[in-house]
This record gives structure tokens, sequence and C-alpha cells, in this order.
């Protein structure tokens, strides 16, 4: 009788230990924001089209090594862009401002040295895509 009170009492710890450990292995998720990066081979001129809200149009994007981006349109209802962009995550990544009204418009496109290939959103609702080849 002692034998099973002692294998009862062992059982009973072992149920407890197990049940009070804290196996969880899993990592906290990362909720600091990326930071981006200025990358020296995008500077320079780029030209390509829009497409969009407003029909299809040629472009001119000029990216500047202090992470500047201008960018116009070849007709009037795509208005010149001021804004910043960068590098992150493995994506081309540009938010600012139109020169007509103030309207936010943000471009995203996978990241190339050559050409980039993505899409641009306005906060006016409208949107469309966009390429764009280094010259």
């Amino acid at each position: 009788m002692r034998v099973y009170q002692i294998l009862n009492t062992c059982a009973l710890l072992i149920v407890i230990l197990i049940g009070c450990s804290n196996n969880d292995n899993s990592q906290e998720p990362n909720n600091e924001p990326q930071v981006g990066v200025i990358d020296p081979a995008l500077v320079g001129t780029w030209s390509g089209s829009l497409n969009g809200s407003f029909g299809a149009a040629d472009m001119t994007m000029e990216l500047s090594a202090d992470g500047g981006l201008s960018a116009e349109g070849s007709t009037a209802l795509y208005c010149p862009i001021a804004a910043k962009w960068e590098v992150i995550g493995g994506r081309f990544k540009a938010k600012g401002n139109d020169d007509c009204d103030g309207t936010s418009v943000t471009f995203d496109a996978a990241y190339s040295t050559t050409k980039l290939v993505g899409t641009w959103n306005a906060s006016s609702g409208n949107n469309g895509t966009f390429t764009a080849e280094k010259q």
C-alpha cells in the first residue's frame, strides 16, 4: 500500500510540474518599424509610364541621393509629385504629395536596379500601375 501512495504522489507531482512548465519556444513578434535604406544604385533618372485612374501617360522620375523623389507625368491629369523614397524589405517604396492639391501618393515596386514595376495609390482613391527604367 505504501508503494502505491508513493507512485500516486510521484505521478501527481509530474502532472503538476509538466502543467506549470513554460515550454513556449515561440518568439515575440518584432513590432519595431523596419528602417529603409537609400540605395545609391537607384539614384538618377527613371523613365517609363503610368496607367490608372487618369488613363495612360509617360512618366519621368528623379531619385536623389538624399532620398528625395520628383515625378512628373506627360499629361496635366497626373500632377507633379515631391516625395521621399527608400528600399525596405526588398521593395522600392515612396510617399509624398502632389503639387496640385497636396494629395498623398505612394509608390510600391519590387526592388530592381534597372526596372521598377509596381503600383501607385493616392489618398483621393485614385490608383494604378507604373513602370520605369533607369536611364
